[in-house]
């Protein structure tokens, strides 16, 4: 990033409250490359998600060996601080614009627990890794792909997008799911890392709306392919899933002030 960058971009963290002063926990540094395709998507499935304070969207790409889920709106952002000076200064604008306690729900920061996450899926080694931005620092972490237990109601209907759902719960990492899987799309696979049913995963709430995840549209035709997103050629900071929870649930500093903010709700708790 050049020095007009950096200067732009700090200006417009100023004046976020959500941006805390971090040093970088002391792991091994890696890069990761820059942006690059993976493969081919042959599916992608569109979620809006709800929290209590903030809404988002995301995006499942699905291809023959492997997979990714981002929110839309930080992929939007980072492509738009990265394309050029002129789209730059509207990626400022929005986020100068969308801050504040005043700013109406609508046009609220789009963001959520997951916001600054970045996840894929190798199906050929059976390895998921996510890759983060939080509090000033680029970290990433692998494990297996997860496996959840799940009590399946066939008797329980839904239909979301024109299609038949059943519904699903289980317990994972400390939250209770209920989801809406549809057999019309035999793919064993959903938003975040919840998978293994025998269909899509369409919709899906977290602990009685501590987070929803709603599909809006599934299409196959004109998607982009799978793609590692790294428009800044950044370095990321291999550590444990478990030190990154740790890492996400310890209390931020404000730059410049002694106010010390307790960390916001995540989606894993264990």
């Amino acid at each position: 990033m050049d020095m007009m960058r950096t200067k732009l971009l700090l200006m417009a963290l100023a004046v976020c409250a959500y941006s805390y002063a971090q040093e970088r926990p002391r792991v091994g540094e890696q890069s990761s490359g820059m942006t690059h395709v993976i493969e081919p998507a042959i599916l992608e499935v569109r979620y809006d998600s709800w929290q209590a304070e903030y809404d988002d969207s995301y995006i499942l790409r699905i291809g023959k060996t492997a997979n990714q889920f981002f929110s839309y709106y930080r992929y939007r952002d980072d492509s738009l601080m990265y394309t050029s000076e002129a789209t730059m200064q509207i990626a400022i604008q929005e986020f100068i614009d969308s801050s504040g306690k005043n700013v109406p729900r609508a046009k609220k920061l789009k963001t959520s627990t997951i916001g600054n996450e970045w996840l894929y899926q190798d199906l050929a080694t059976s390895k998921l890794a996510l890759y983060s931005f939080y509090a000033s620092a680029y970290n990433t972490y692998e494990e297996v792909i997860p496996k959840q237990e799940w009590a399946i109601n066939m008797d329980s209907v839904m239909t979301i997008l024109g299609m038949e759902c059943h519904k699903a719960t289980t317990k994972f990492r400390g939250r209770v799911w209920e989801v809406w899987f549809t057999e019309e799309i035999p793919i064993s696979l959903g938003p975040w890392k919840l998978g293994g049913l025998p269909g899509l995963i369409l919709k899906a709430t977290a602990d009685n709306n501590f987070i929803k995840l709603t599909a809006i549209s599934v299409k196959s035709d004109g998607i982009n392919p799978i793609t590692f997103y790294n428009w800044g050629d950044e370095k990321f900071y291999q550590m444990t899933r478990e030190k990154f929870l740790r890492y996400k649930n310890r209390p931020r500093t404000i730059p410049y002030t002694e106010k010390v903010v307790q960390a916001k709700p995540y989606i894993e708790l264990e």
